[in-house]
């Protein structure tokens, strides 16, 4: 399942409890689970940062 934390539209936000998505510009947090608007960030970023590579939602 996508999480917001996943998403190229999330934003870390310092010293906040919670983060921004840039989609609807409201807060949200990184472990939440991803909206319509969803969309992966790049997979060769992931495998850089040792992360596996992101599933389509159409391959669950």
């Amino acid at each position: 399942m996508n999480r917001c934390g996943q998403c190229r539209q999330f934003t870390r936000m310092p010293n906040q409890v919670k983060d921004l998505c840039g989609a609807w510009q409201q807060p949200t947090l990184a472990d939440r689970a991803a909206c319509e608007l969803f969309l992966a960030k790049s997979a060769s970023k992931r495998l850089n940062n040792g992360l596996p590579p992101l599933r389509r939602i159409e391959d669950e």
